[in-house]
């Protein structure tokens, strides 16, 4: 069986037990009810209005749907009528999702022998409104089959679960049966292989010698793909890593000794990389027992913990972060004690170059750029498109140590505004260079 299905199958078995078990989020944060009422909530995303989509799994009767939810808490079905099917005992339907710089959704389509299972689907946005009548499965602009491509290049199952945009405006699609990654090409649809997970050496005599790594979270920043290993049977904690992958397809450790890790993302205040904690396994997996981290400087900083089988987290602008639990139907907003860009104290210098992302991203109509500089150096800050062509200089001179931003309105050397999309901003100094991704949303 799919360890990641696995996983999803005891949790529903641990819902009872959750029920009955007290909630012990931690106080370091503020943590609170968003949105409830969701079948199943996996995948989440956030657009530039600050509304949150959801992809629910719902319940095996086809009703996996993607639902919007406003300001208020309040949930609007956008696509409803997706495949829900019973696979091996479980409800599988709607993972994650994606919002296209230019407003089309992305959907992760789960497991399944529905025509549309297996498969990365596309829907525009565009003209929809929290209330309106929700699309229906005609709606649909593209199909794209991953598992079956998947299962024809050595894959024992798949399963599309989670997607990031690269740096060449493609879709890289972790599919959690292959055990590896998958690149769908925007222009032309076609699929490659772009990088696979070793299995993981078993140190115990329980289960197989090797335990499947399953790859669920991905994202994309500075010039490398961070993907979260779940690890499956028997689910060991410590045994979780994240991994880090170049623009070539190699593969490399960025850390290990994790538990379950289900979902990343990157904290617009400070760029660092954020990981959510799915439960502890003691047969089966124990409620509460869920959080979100921090990597910071190698080392791990607990953010929350106590969460209930949350399988799904997303920042806003604001630095506001959103956990969906898959047990109780519920989206949890955790707030922080202050949203500003981190600074660096008072009389202290930076040791290093280095280049922050971007805050709010993504942004409408300006951005800033935060930077550091440990010595007096020549600097350049340049804005670049996904053809890697110049749009805009942001600074070319000579900077003395310490912190520096500089703000992008959005606009070309020539004043123009520019339009939705993807674009780079890369910092070059004495031999550093450092780029980071930025979405301009219209």
């Amino acid at each position: 069986m799919n360890s990641l299905r696995c996983f999803q199958r005891l949790a529903v078995m641990a819902v009872l037990l959750s029920l009955i078990t007290a909630s012990n989020v931690r106080a370091q944060v503020n943590v609170s009810v968003y949105a409830t009422g969701l079948a199943s909530p996996i995948g989440l995303e956030i657009d530039n209005q600050g509304r949150l989509w959801v992809a629910e799994e719902g319940s095996g009767n086809k009703d996996s749907r993607i639902s919007v939810v406003t300001a208020d808490g309040k949930v609007h079905p956008f696509l409803t009528g997706l495949p829900s099917e019973i696979v091996e005992g479980d409800p599988l339907g709607a993972e994650h999702l994606y919002l296209d710089a230019n407003g089309d959704l992305l959907i992760m389509q789960g497991e399944g022998a529905d025509f549309l299972s297996e498969s990365v689907l596309t829907i525009s946005t565009a003209g929809f409104s929290p209330g309106d009548t929700s699309r229906k499965i005609d709606d649909l602009k593209a199909i794209h089959k991953i598992g079956r491509f998947s299962l024809s290049n050595g894959g024992a199952s798949t399963n599309p679960y989670a997607m990031a945009i690269g740096p060449d405006d493609n879709f890289y699609i972790v599919d959690a049966g292959l055990n590896g990654i998958v690149k769908l090409e925007r222009c032309t649809g076609k699929l490659s292989v772009f990088a696979t997970f070793d299995p993981i050496p078993n140190p115990t005599t329980e289960g197989p010698p090797f335990m499947d790594p399953v790859p669920t979270g991905i994202v994309f920043s500075g010039n490398k793909f961070y993907v979260g290993l779940f690890v499956g049977f028997p689910f060991l904690p410590d045994s979780s890593r994240i991994m880090q992958v170049d623009l070539n397809g190699n593969v490399s450790l960025l850390k290990k000794g994790l538990t379950s890790v289900v979902d990343l993302a990157i904290d617009p205040r400070d760029g660092n990389l954020v990981f959510l904690q799915f439960a502890r396994w003691e047969f089966p997996f124990v409620p509460n027992t869920g959080g979100v981290f921090k990597l910071k400087n190698g080392a791990i900083d607990t953010v929350t913990f106590g969460l209930n089988f949350s399988t799904g987290l997303r920042f806003n602008a604001n630095g506001d972060l959103f956990v969906s639990s898959i047990a109780e139907g519920q989206i949890y907003k955790v707030t922080f004690p202050t949203t500003a860009v981190a600074t660096r104290p008072s009389g202290t210098l930076p040791q290093t170059f280095n280049l922050n992302q971007n805050y709010p991203n993504p942004f409408n109509p300006s951005t800033t750029i935060n930077f550091e500089v440990p010595r007096a150096a020549q600097i350049t800050i340049k804005v670049y498109d996904t053809l890697g062509r110049e749009v805009r200089t942001l600074f070319d001179g000579r900077l003395e140590a310490g912190a520096h931003q500089k703000i992008w309105d959005g606009k070309d050397g020539n004043g123009m505004s520019m339009g939705s999309g993807v674009y780079f901003v890369k910092m070059a100094a004495d031999g550093f260079e450092s780029s980071k991704r930025m979405v301009l949303i219209k």
